[in-house]
């Protein structure tokens, strides 16, 4: 428990708990129906809670919305810092690999963020803008950077970092999103520890200069 719960009483805690449930269940319900299908009605069912309850924490859908993409994105960076920086100091092709492998192990456990990105990166309109203001651009930049360091480092190849980027993300995500469909059609489990490292082996091979 962080310090920030322990000075809370009980009744704020059954709140941050409550409204952390109803996070959960609107990321969920967003990346599986797209905002437009998904209802509150529905999102409080998956919560376990009342509709009222879900409109007094979240006064609108659209600011659920909001809060959901919120809460996705920060979870999949304090993922992403927290195996990076265990890898701090280490070499670089092993720096490398612990970035793609952490970017993997989050999308096997968390599979809504991409779904949540998914349902508006292909739209236009206000959420798309929002999205992109709040949550991608930094993503865009980072990665960018990420794949810059590495080719100064003669790790990947010389190119166009940004699609570069896109190579090595549907790289990491794209065998996870059929994953299931493949299990299925040829017996290999493409979401096991052991084809991650295969996959993440292979991709640090065919970005090798």
């Amino acid at each position: 428990m962080s310090q920030a719960e322990t000075g809370l009483t009980g009744r704020q805690r059954q709140r941050e708990q409550t409204r952390a449930q109803i996070l959960e269940a609107a990321a969920n319900a967003f990346a599986g129906a797209g905002f437009d299908a998904a209802s509150l009605a529905d999102i409080a069912a998956q919560a376990g809670v009342k509709k009222a309850l879900v409109q007094y924490h979240f006064s609108t859908k659209e600011q659920l919305w909001r809060a959901a993409a919120l809460q996705i994105w920060q979870q999949r960076n304090d993922a992403l810092a927290m195996q990076l920086g265990d890898a701090a100091g280490g070499e670089l092709a092993s720096r490398m690999r612990e970035g793609f492998t952490a970017l993997v192990e989050f999308t096997c456990e968390q599979p809504h963020w991409l779904w949540f990105m998914f349902h508006e990166a292909a739209a236009q309109g206000e959420r798309q803008k929002w999205l992109i203001e709040h949550c991608m651009q930094e993503d865009y930049r980072l990665g960018e950077l990420f794949v810059i360091e590495f080719q100064r480092q003669g790790l990947i190849r010389a190119g166009s970092p940004l699609h570069l980027l896109h190579l090595i993300s549907g790289a990491l995500t794209y065998n996870l999103l059929v994953a299931p469909s493949t299990l299925v059609a040829t017996g290999t489990d493409l979401a096991s520890p052991e084809a991650i490292r295969e996959q993440v082996r292979l991709l640090q091979e065919l970005l090798a200069p």
